[in-house]
């Protein structure tokens, strides 16, 4: 069975015969009755094809909303699953910071030494994290960063400016017209 775009490109050329035989100026009916059949028969098969593209996007469509409804229900397993690893984090911060310092203080030797039967704790000292004031603290520990970033909505925004005016491109920019197809 030939594509669409085959059935297309037959149309366009029995169209072609059709205006040339009119334009002609002895008419051969019997040719211009063919070449009209013919059209009209290219014509259902053509709307038939595009019926079944049609589907065939419903289809598509269908798919990517039972995909879009995976994705949301993934998003709120990976979300519940981040909670699990928060909480897991806060318990061991608390076994880490609070519990086990506590116990080692109580019951470990005098050098902080506790052991197990599968672990030896030794409780040290370290800093901790620092406090900032940002209004009071001196320049010497502050750091600017300048990030450089393009926008491609003000560049696109310029690009179709110039194409409108018939000017020329700001220059590293470049724009192309694409066919886009509205399903209504």
């Amino acid at each position: 069975m030939a594509t669409t775009r085959e059935l297309v490109c037959e149309l366009i050329d029995i169209n072609q015969q059709l205006e040339h035989i009119e334009q002609a100026t002895d008419i051969d009916m019997e040719q211009h009755r063919s070449l009209e059949e013919a059209r009209t028969a290219l014509h259902r098969v053509i709307k038939t094809k595009i019926q079944n593209v049609d589907h065939f996007m419903l289809e598509l469509n269908k798919k990517e909303y039972l995909l879009d409804a995976e994705v949301e229900a993934l998003k709120d397993e990976i979300d519940r699953l981040k909670s699990r690893r928060r909480g897991l984090k806060k318990t061991q911060d608390f076994f880490n910071k609070q519990l086990l310092p506590a116990v080692i203080m109580e019951i470990g030797n005098e050098d902080g030494v506790y052991e197990t039967n599968t672990a030896r704790y030794k409780l040290y000292e370290t800093f901790g994290p620092v406090d900032v004031d940002p209004h009071t603290i001196s320049n010497d520990f502050k750091k600017v960063e300048i990030v450089e970033k393009l926008d491609k909505v003000k560049a696109r925004k310029a690009a179709i400016s110039a194409f409108n005016a018939e000017s020329d491109m700001p220059q590293g920019i470049n724009i192309k017209k694409v066919k886009r197809v509205k399903r209504t």
